[in-house]
């Protein structure tokens, strides 16, 4: 027996989609701006200090990264200009600093330009042998470009349905009878002749 089943089944989708639109702008990158390295020595009286100062020229957002190593302690100050004053023993810049680091051996600059400009590294110690070396700076880089933004999205119900047939087969079992065959009639008259034949015998014996 072959049956068969139709299902129907109902979905529904969500899309989403999305739209883009480019206008021209600025792009910012970054190129090296590798500051040279210099090395320096100071010789003073005990208790007084000497200086050293390093210009860098650079446009806003450039970021300084310069390591300064020196044998004994030194001193570092970045200026925003060279017109600057120094305490009794010369050891201390006085005025509008814009970093200010002391006592060190070893020392990693990270600073940020606050503009465009010609800023001051000033480095004061007392016997002391100095190397100032660039550690990857870098400054920013406008370009023009076509910048793609997305400028909108918007969600939708697809509803939609489908049709499913499935066929399968079903096995009938009957019940198991014996049926009677022609082999009881000729068993039956076998026994019938059998039972003549004894009453003949029978009868014959009688006086």
């Amino acid at each position: 027996m072959v049956r068969s089943a139709t299902v129907t089944m109902s979905y529904t989708s969500t899309s989403y989609s999305t739209y883009f639109g480019s206008t021209n702008g600025t792009i910012i990158s970054q190129e090296s701006a590798r500051v040279q390295p210099v090395g320096f020595g100071f010789v003073t009286v005990k208790g007084k200090c000497s200086q050293f100062s390093y210009p860098v020229t650079t446009t806003s957002g450039t970021r300084l990264n310069v390591q300064i190593q020196a044998n004994s302690p030194v001193n570092l100050y970045v200026l925003p200009t060279y017109d600057f004053q120094l305490s009794p023993n010369g050891c201390t810049v006085i005025g509008n600093t814009l970093l200010a680091e002391n006592n060190f051996t070893t020392y990693l600059l990270h600073w940020t330009a606050p503009s465009d400009g010609t800023f001051y590294l000033i480095v004061t110690g007392s016997n002391a042998i100095v190397i100032l070396m660039d550690d990857g700076s870098v400054k920013p880089v406008s370009q023009t470009g076509t910048v793609t933004v997305a400028t909108s999205t918007e969600m939708g119900e697809v509803p939609y349905s489908t049709t499913t047939t499935e066929t399968y087969k079903a096995a009938t079992v009957s019940p198991f009878y014996l049926q009677p065959t022609n082999d009881y009639a000729l068993i039956i008259g076998v026994v019938a002749l059998l039972l003549g034949i004894l009453l003949i015998s029978i009868r014959k014996r009688r006086p």
